[in-house]
């Protein structure tokens, strides 16, 4: 067993190192639009911790009340009660069907957004997970010696970890073969192959899970001795970077693209995007200027691109207390094709992504 986890180690250390050079400025303390033309939506004031975790939760009761099969595609009010009480760090138990009374943010002490309503809008944005044929997820033990499982904004930044994963694991197997060949006089024994193992990447898969169970698992910290944490692509984490300046983004931190008084109608309502990808917010950008051409803005150069951050622009949602009405009309862009790709990735599948077991590569 020894040898089959260091043999797997030589993998996992290549998808680790990737995740975990990630850093961002937690970016909080909202302020109102008509006081920010030339602000990010939040300022740069404050850091947060990379993992909004909880130690102190009683970890058995709250991974119970996530395990089981999860059918993405499915939003229910009982799973709203359940993403409201992990996205305020309530420890309760969930009930077959909430009142109506529930349902008022008023009712609740609720910020300007209810967190069911918040739970919908997160639930249109697909992220990506990698786990076995079953559904499980895997996870991995990090630099900071934490089990984590990953869930990423995009499915090229998934498969892009784990074809990482899966070819250097190859290459470590292929090492311990000729090392052990040259050592036994070109014999490899049933022992020498138990001890090298099989690539645990060949078998795993790449499912779709909503942004609201993503958040909710990631917000909630330690769940039964683990972590679930989002992951941007390199890409998006670099351009969130050179616009705000930081050197570094916490691991598990996700940035959004937005400009100033942008504005997009969706379901006959005029609401402020927000975008998971720079190159994305720009093209909606240009197809605006396009449907609104005059020679007055023919020439007109690209607005400045802000940045914020996911966790803290949704701790503002929800915050009681919260009076900047305008934080009804933000809307998460998911990122080009990934709902494309999700449907494709869940066509036909039973058991899309599984809570309550997991695979640890050591």
């Amino acid at each position: 067993m020894m040898g089959m986890n260091r043999f797997r180690a030589i993998s996992v250390a290549i998808l680790v190192a990737t995740l975990e050079s990630r850093a961002f400025v937690a970016l909080t303390c909202f302020q109102s639009r008509s006081t920010r033309q030339h602000s990010p939506l939040f300022p740069l004031s404050a850091r947060i911790r990379p993992d909004n975790s909880n130690d102190d939760l009683n970890s058995s009761n709250s991974f119970r009340h996530c395990s089981g099969y999860f059918q993405p595609t499915l939003v229910t009010s009982r799973r709203e009660v359940f993403v409201a009480s992990l996205l305020t760090g309530a420890s309760m138990t969930i009930s077959p069907t909430p009142s109506l009374a529930a349902d008022n943010p008023s009712n609740r002490g609720e910020g300007v957004v209810s967190t069911g309503k918040l739970a919908s809008l997160l639930a249109t944005i697909p992220t990506f997970a990698i786990v076995d044929p079953r559904g499980v997820p895997y996870f991995v033990v990090g630099e900071d010696a934490k089990l984590t499982s990953y869930f990423f904004l995009s499915y090229g930044e998934a498969k892009r970890i784990l074809n990482v994963a899966e070819i250097s694991a190859d290459k470590a197997i292929k090492e311990a073969r000729a090392e052990l060949k040259k050592k036994n006089n070109g014999v490899l024994t049933k022992a020498d192959e138990e001890e090298i193992g099989t690539n645990p990447w060949k078998t795993s898969r790449i499912t779709s899970v909503p942004l609201d169970l993503a958040v909710s698992l990631a917000s909630k910290g330690k769940l039964a001795g683990a972590y679930f944490r989002l992951a941007p692509s390199e890409t998006d984490i670099e351009d969130a970077l050179s616009i705000d300046g930081s050197d570094d983004l916490p691991e598990g931190k996700v940035p959004l693209f937005y400009m100033e008084n942008m504005t997009i109608y969706e379901g006959g309502t005029l609401r402020s995007p927000l975008y998971f990808q720079k190159n994305q917010l720009i093209e909606e950008w240009k197809e605006q200027q396009q449907k609104q051409r005059t020679s007055s803005n023919d020439n007109r150069a690209v607005p400045d691109i802000k940045v914020t951050e996911l966790f803290a622009t949704l701790t503002e949602m929800i915050r009681p207390g919260g009076t900047d009405e305008e934080l009804r009309t933000l809307l998460f862009v998911a990122p080009k094709d990934s709902k494309m790709k999700a449907k494709q990735l869940l066509a036909g599948e039973k058991e899309p992504f599984r809570l309550g077991e997991r695979n640890i590569v050591l």
